[in-house]
């Protein structure tokens, strides 16, 4: 809750200038696209653009005190700043720095955005942003150093932004009648009540994928037509919003499934959002009094009912074609944590919990924690894993932090296609130094159009049938020890 927090947060300081309906629309456009996903799961993905919203809150606060750096007009005389205001260039930075941390391969969209701050802001407070960012990506030269420089940047950057595993991406654009990814069609098969009329969940994914793509080209489009107003304080916040939001499309175009679009749209349609706003005041168009039946609305459209209804009109726009995976999730998991509804059975570790929506999956994975709890003894090795180890799509990484006093015996935590599975890259080898396999069977049934159905590496399936035996197992949860 803290990262969706930050976020959502984070959003209305950085929209408030426009208006505060405009804010609060936008903030809750984000809400119900990045907690319907995985819930109040903590994800580096949601950190990131947690911290890189807040880079530019303080980034473009600065921005606006001195009005838009080098090109503020010559003669204007700042008041003098406060300690706060000399440092909050840096903050910013450091900020920006840890988004990087969390996800490097954020370097395109938090470049892009605190490129152009950057770039608008005077020397002093140009080098302190330059300073913060490379201060909070300094831990990051560790790991440079121990998996050299060519491998960190192919691994984090080049690989996630610009050629994403055969086993992880899937068909651009989607398809508008069939669902192509597994934890799709798993989240569409829980059909609580809607009132209104919907489209077909894949068609939902298609217009929300389009939706995206367009919305991004109009970002860009706004930003070409405003450049010249760029020294302008308000102009230049939403080029620089514009530009994270433009920079994080890369995810939805190569894996385009609804998690991956509520990470992009909740940057991408608050732009959006902000875009026609700012288009609207500096083109000074409704800027004459609102009425309706002779009754006035608002004396300036420009400061409150035209960003009010475009932030009804982009809000509601995502409602109403997507709610499966948006609104109409959201309810659900709300009327869930009010005891409405719930299906949501807890697994628990002492003080250490976490919820399945599947009971028979749960009840399972309860025993085999017990039973490690029970028999395992500290600093033993420990490995998660999928049921039959030539395929690695997934794996319930969670149990490695039920049991933090055992060592996790691989370097594959999430277990991906194509790596995790590949010949000779070690698994099999941590599997036969591990003193504890745990393997769930919950995707078995994985079915994409890519390569995590091809088989991998038998090998590792071989070493634990020679060195481990079976000490508990379940319907769904198979526990094994070094025999």
């Amino acid at each position: 809750w803290l990262q969706h927090g930050a976020l959502v947060f984070g959003l209305f300081a950085l929209i408030r200038p426009w208006s505060r309906a405009l804010a609060t629309g936008a903030a809750l456009t984000a809400l119900v696209q990045v907690i319907t996903p995985v819930g109040l799961t903590a994800l580096a993905w949601d950190g990131a653009i947690a911290l890189a919203v807040w880079a530019l809150v303080l980034a473009t606060a600065s921005l606006d005190r001195q009005c838009a750096g080098p090109s503020a007009t010559p003669g204007t005389e700042p008041t003098t700043p406060t300690r706060w205001e000399r440092v909050r260039p840096g903050a910013a930075g450091l900020l920006g720095g840890l988004a990087l941390l969390y996800r490097p391969d954020l370097i395109v969209a938090v470049g892009l955005a605190l490129g152009l701050v950057g770039w608008l802001l005077a020397g002093r407070d140009r080098r302190l942003l330059a300073g913060g960012v490379a201060v909070g990506v300094a831990p990051m030269l560790i790991q440079l150093a121990l998996a050299g420089p060519m491998r960190a940047i192919n691994g984090m950057v080049l690989d996630p932004v610009l050629r994403l595993r055969g086993g992880r991406s899937l068909p651009t654009p989607p398809s508008t009648t069939e669902l192509a990814s597994t934890l799709q069609r798993a989240a569409a098969l829980r059909t609580n009540g809607w009132p209104l009329p919907q489209l077909t969940p894949a068609m939902q994914v298609a217009v929300w994928f389009w939706a995206l793509v367009a919305g991004t080209l109009g970002v860009v489009v706004v930003g070409a037509l405003l450049w010249r107003r760029r020294t302008e304080p308000r102009t230049a916040r939403f080029l620089a919003f514009g530009a994270l939001a433009v920079g994080v499309m890369p995810q939805a175009l190569q894996r385009p499934d609804t998690t991956h679009l509520a990470w992009v749209g909740c940057l991408t349609l608050p732009a959006v959002a902000v875009a026609a706003t700012e288009l609207v005041r500096s083109r000074g168009w409704f800027a004459g009094e609102w009425r309706w039946r002779g009754r006035l609305l608002d004396a300036r459209s420009t400061n409150r009912f035209a960003p009010a209804a475009i932030a009804l009109l982009v809000g509601g726009g995502l409602v109403l074609s997507a709610p499966q995976y948006t609104s109409r999730a959201y309810i659900d998991l709300v009327g869930q944590s009010l005891g409405i509804d719930a299906t949501a059975v807890k697994v628990t570790r002492g003080e250490r919990h976490y919820y399945y929506g599947d009971p028979q999956r749960a009840a399972d994975l309860q025993g085999a924690i017990d039973l490690l709890d029970e028999r395992s003894k500290p600093g033993q090795r420990l490995v998660v894993g999928t049921g039959d180890l030539r395929f690695t799509p997934y794996s319930d990484a969670i149990v490695y932090w039920m049991f933090p006093e055992l060592v996790p015996g691989t370097y594959f935590i999430e277990m991906d296609p194509g790596l995790a599975n590949l010949a000779g890259n070690g698994l099999a080898t941590d599997i036969e130094q591990a003193d504890w396999v745990l393997q769930t069977r919950f995707w078995d049934d994985w079915d994409e159009p890519n390569d995590s159905v091809n088989p991998g590496d038998p090998l590792p399936n071989a070493v634990l049938a020679e060195a481990f035996c079976v000490v508990g197992e379940w319907d769904t949860v198979v526990l094994s020890e070094r025999c």
